[in-house]
């Protein structure tokens, strides 16, 4: 009689078991039904945001555990100036249980970018890292590094950065890498710290052979110890690599060789410039001040005329021009220069701007102090 009652209750048991698995089952099945949740996406990728965010809170109304519909509620609030509300709703999905690595690391992004969004740049950098932590190949997490870095111009930092994120991409990024060890030794060269600047830069030029600054620079450091010949040498360096890039050191190289008593240099200098780069402007109107100072005003004349034909847009070589007429007295050409100045569109000269921002500057930059990008100027 007892083993009857003992096997009645081990199926009655296996009833309740069976009916609890098959009810869990159904809501499963109910739950997991994916229609709602790919119509939310799909308003989503259709910039039908209102519509998306009503349909992700029905998505986590049926189903709690849809961590990816949580995050994109969070990042639709945020996108819609409420920061504070979105690291709410991403806050709460850090204290989950049993989350997938690849939940985790999208749970960080947008912690990440919350704190971005209300300013906490401490708490952004720290999900950052968490994440780079979890994942330490994630692109993303390593260019918004790159960014905070560049913002802070912890140069050091975002050059490892960078050496990560050049790996990721196959070796591309070289030459903004250069860029960034040029910045750590800009750093040191405004310390004064000149021979460990050029130890910098002469890294820069390895990593990049054409990182025009780290030329630049070096000359200017041998400059700042009183080694003229050396900076000569590292500057001309620049022009045989790089003879377009002489107009940023022709000025120094000029005022460098005058000072060794070798100004006549300069005419060499300028004519093998030329002889790669006939359309050089900078090293056209050097060699034809040469000329004009040693009273060789044909010679000179017939330079900055070529550079006037060469480059219509500038009002350089039609003020030297006009200069040297005047000088000899010449007012039939200084007339026709004149009535050639009055068919020619206004200009700003040697006015770079960021080609990313559109941020203006007297000066070649390396570095955009607006949007931080890497070797953006040009005219």
């Amino acid at each position: 009689m007892e083993s009857i009652i003992v096997v009645f209750l081990l199926a009655l048991i296996s009833l309740i078991f069976i009916y609890i698995y098959y009810d869990r089952l159904k809501k499963e099945k109910k739950v997991k039904d994916p229609t709602t949740y790919i119509e939310a996406l799909k308003a989503l990728l259709d910039g039908q945001e209102e519509s998306a965010f009503s349909k992700f809170r029905e998505v986590v109304s049926d189903d709690s555990t849809n961590v990816d519909a949580y995050v994109r509620i969070g990042n639709i609030l945020r996108k819609y100036g409420k920061p504070d509300k979105a690291l709410q709703v991403h806050k709460d999905l850090t204290i989950r249980h049993g989350l997938s690595v690849g939940e985790k690391n999208v749970i960080l992004q947008a912690l990440a970018e919350d704190f971005f969004a209300l300013g906490e740049m401490a708490s952004a950098m720290a999900a950052i890292k968490e994440l780079m932590a979890v994942d330490g190949n994630n692109k993303w997490a390593a260019e918004k590094l790159l960014d905070v870095y560049g913002q802070t111009g912890d140069w050091e930092a975002a050059f490892e950065i960078k050496e990560k994120l050049s790996k990721l991409e196959g070796g591309k990024g070289r030459n903004e890498l250069a860029i960034y060890r040029f910045l750590q030794g800009e750093k040191l060269y405004t310390q004064k710290e000149y021979h460990k600047a050029r130890l910098l830069f002469k890294e820069a030029i390895n990593i990049d052979p054409a990182c025009v600054p780290a030329y630049i620079y070096i000359g200017d450091s041998y400059l700042a110890e009183n080694r003229e010949e050396d900076a000569v040498e590292f500057w001309q360096k620049l022009i045989k690599v790089m003879p377009d890039a002489s107009k940023y050191v022709l000025n120094r190289l000029k005022k460098a060789l005058f000072d060794l008593g070798k100004f006549g240099d300069i005419s060499t200098i300028c004519t093998e410039i030329l002889e790669t780069s006939p359309k050089n402007l900078e090293a056209r109107m050097m060699l034809a001040e040469y000329h004009y100072k040693k009273g060789e005003y044909s010679v000179a004349a017939e330079h900055l005329g070529t550079a006037a034909d060469d480059h219509p847009d500038s009002y350089l070589p039609i003020l030297d021009l006009a200069k040297l007429y005047l000088t000899i007295g010449d007012k039939r050409h200084l007339g026709e220069l004149i009535n050639k100045l009055e068919d020619r569109r206004e200009t700003v000269e040697n006015q770079y701007h960021c080609s990313r921002c559109g941020y203006k500057s007297k000066t070649k930059k390396w570095f955009c102090p607006s949007c931080k990008a890497i070797d953006s100027f040009v005219v």
